[in-house]
């Protein structure tokens, strides 16, 4: 019973993977970078902000440095013309999955802080802290939608603290490396259908969609691991950076929680603990910019995040029931960025930048936990030089995403881990926009 009944543990914690670059990742640390795109982040282009994808940045800030950002996060993902049916093995009348086939946006919009200190000990050696909330976003379906056996709510909260040393061994280079814990709370729920899986097993009295139940998953975690990086600047008007953030596992331990399991299953079905490691993938990313005169200036950026590590998800149960085990098919994912900077005058500056992001994920491994889609970029921002060493950025991107598919099949099966789920199509329509505001100080 367990096995037929437990594999949807396995895609609820499947979205936990998109804390990394794509998926759910939008890059919002930082609202001076957010205004050209992230362009040149990793060459350390604008401020200390860049220590987020290169710890070797810090030389580049003298004295002491701080910088206070805000992202709002406006997010969209609607779906369209949603339908959902059983597997083939129940009988045409039972098939059918009630729902609507349009459902509004099920996103929540979060504002995301970042904190970031650096301190030059002398003109060799540096400092600095982060502080992120990187990955805040939240889907949250209603009871009674169409796929609800894959997804009701998904919660993920994630906290990074990150100390960093760097050094500049000459002039033209500077090395460093930073230490990375990362805290994780996440709660998770989608329906099982109890009654399809009573049906299926000639239970009397059971029928398809009779029975449901509300599965809960809530958790946290710790992860811990660990940021290099260098820049090179051979000639004053150029500068190239490079940053690495290391694969890390997310070893996520809580409790499962059924409502309203039916009698004929509270002998198999069970509250208790439950574990599933989770791989988040390595980032590498190289950076450059480059003044044409003293006040304009082109920067690039590009990135690529390991996603093919995640190739299988393993949950264990303290009940001693077999492990479940969901095979995925994440792919690596390339991030492209050019923008440029126009010194208007010592107080004004004014940013602009264009990106594409691709998606980790297919129509065939799409779920309604992470209706991701390809990404194009527009962004913009202006800073504001005040008096007292004291800066303003604001920065803003319209993120466009063609329309994706869902293409989630059941199988024939009952071993199927979507066999009691169901097939499930439709079309979403994916839109964000992110504003940023900062301020950074120099002491």
């Amino acid at each position: 019973m367990s096995k037929r009944v437990l594999p949807f543990l396995a895609l609820i914690l499947a979205f936990a993977p998109s804390a990394g670059a794509s998926g759910f990742q939008l890059r919002e640390q930082s609202a001076a970078e957010q205004g050209n795109a992230f362009a040149g982040a990793s060459a350390g282009a604008q401020d200390i902000s860049s220590m987020f994808w290169n710890p070797a940045v810090l030389p580049l800030y003298p004295g002491i440095q701080t910088s206070l950002s805000a992202s709002w996060v406006r997010a969209r993902m609607d779906l369209f013309s949603a339908s959902g049916s059983r597997a083939p093995g129940f009988q045409p009348g039972d098939r059918s999955i009630s729902g609507g086939p349009d459902l509004p946006n099920a996103v929540n919009q979060p504002v995301l802080p970042a904190l970031y200190v650096g301190w030059g000990l002398n003109e060799q050696i540096s400092l600095g802290l982060s502080v992120n909330v990187p990955f805040g976003l939240v889907t949250n379906y209603p009871g009674d939608f169409i796929g609800r056996y894959y997804a009701l709510k998904t919660s993920l909260k994630t906290y990074d603290v990150s100390p960093a040393l760097a050094w500049r061994p000459d002039p033209a280079w500077t090395v460093g490396v930073a230490f990375v814990a990362r805290k994780a709370e996440a709660t998770i729920s989608n329906a099982v259908d109890f009654g399809a899986i009573g049906n299926a097993l000639g239970i009397p009295g059971f029928t398809p969609g009779g029975a449901d139940s509300t599965a809960t998953l809530s958790g946290d975690a710790w992860a811990y691991g660990y940021k290099a990086g260098f820049t090179w600047q051979p000639t004053p008007a150029l500068r190239i950076g490079m940053g690495y953030q290391a694969k890390t596992t997310i070893d996520i331990k809580g409790n499962i929680a059924y409502s309203a399991v039916p009698s004929a299953f509270s002998a198999s079905i069970q509250n208790g603990a439950a574990e599933a490691k989770l791989p988040l993938p390595a980032v590498a990313s190289a950076g450059f910019t480059y003044d044409l005169c003293p006040t304009f200036s082109v920067q690039g950026e590009v990135a690529w995040t390991g996603w093919s590590v995640f190739k299988e998800l393993r949950v264990t149960f303290a009940s001693g029931q077999p492990d479940d085990v969901t095979e995925e098919g994440w792919k690596d994912t390339m991030f492209y960025s050019l923008g440029a900077i126009w010194k208007l005058s010592p107080v004004w500056s004014v940013k602009a930048g264009l990106a594409y992001d691709r998606s980790p994920v297919d129509n065939q491994s799409r779920t309604p936990r992470i209706p991701d889609s390809d990404r194009t970029w527009i962004s913009a921002g202006v800073g504001w030089n005040l008096p007292g060493n004291t800066t303003l950025d604001f920065g803003a991107t319209q993120i466009i995403a063609p329309d994706v598919k869902l293409g989630l099949q059941s199988g024939n099966a009952q071993s199927d881990p979507n066999y009691f789920r169901g097939n499930l199509s439709g079309t979403y329509k994916v839109g964000i926009t992110v504003f940023a505001l900062s301020a950074r100080h120099q002491f």
